[in-house]
């Protein structure tokens, strides 16, 4: 594909995080992962202890995805993974196909450990960076995956156009809906880049991922 101002943007914007992210090499790395995922529903309650052999989170998609895990110094404190066609989590579980078939990835299981919810949106935004990155390496450029509300808010104010794609349904113990997105559409980081106007303050990442209404696991 070829290169997008967006695609200089997100590097930048990773160059300057105080974060590290980077994706995950090999089993031990992507054990990592499934840890941090497991943490997030374990702390919320959603399963048991018993129900995550070896105290990892998984499921039958991770096999083939892309995770991204993000680093303050040593300490794992997020990831998130993208999945590739054919077969995407969000198509599943929802009974649809997402146009155009084949040229479609599904981003999802994004989580931040609790030890960084109160960083703003930083973490959450460093992931969603290197998320996109992940895609475009893999020569994609649109993504599809099952969203909360408020999810889809933070999205929407980082300047990602959602195109909702069915009702939402109980997914993860909450209403989440089917949404279609392309990561080079974040007309607002490009005009804050270009030295436009500022957009309204982007909510804390704890408005999002904590409680009493946690938003761990967004999308599939």
């Amino acid at each position: 594909m070829d290169g997008l101002p967006l695609d200089a943007l997100v590097s930048r914007m990773l160059a300057r995080s105080p974060f590290g992210y980077r994706v995950a090499t090999d089993d031990s790395e992507r054990d990592i992962a499934y840890r941090l995922r497991a943490g997030a529903v374990l702390d919320r309650g959603w399963c048991t202890p018993e129900d995550l052999p070896g105290g990892l989170e998984r499921d039958e998609y991770d096999d083939r995805a892309i995770h991204v895990i993000g680093w303050d110094g040593p300490v794992p404190m997020s990831t998130g993974r993208v999945v590739l066609p054919p077969g995407l989590p969000t198509e599943d579980a929802c009974g649809l196909v997402v146009e155009p078939r084949g040229e479609v990835v599904d981003v999802g299981r994004m989580c931040v450990a609790r030890s960084h919810q109160s960083l703003e949106h930083a973490a959450f935004t460093g992931l969603m960076c290197r998320l996109y990155l992940a895609m475009r390496e893999n020569g994609f450029g649109v993504a599809c995956g099952m969203m909360s509300a408020p999810a889809r808010s933070l999205m929407g104010l980082m300047g990602l156009r959602l195109e909702i794609l069915g009702p939402p349904r109980v997914h993860w113990n909450e209403p989440r809906t089917p949404v279609r997105f392309s990561l080079m559409s974040a007309a607002k980081l490009l005009a804050a880049e270009q030295g436009q106007p500022a957009e309204p303050q982007v909510p804390r990442t704890s408005t999002v991922f904590a409680p009493p209404n946690p938003k761990e696991l967004d999308s599939a």
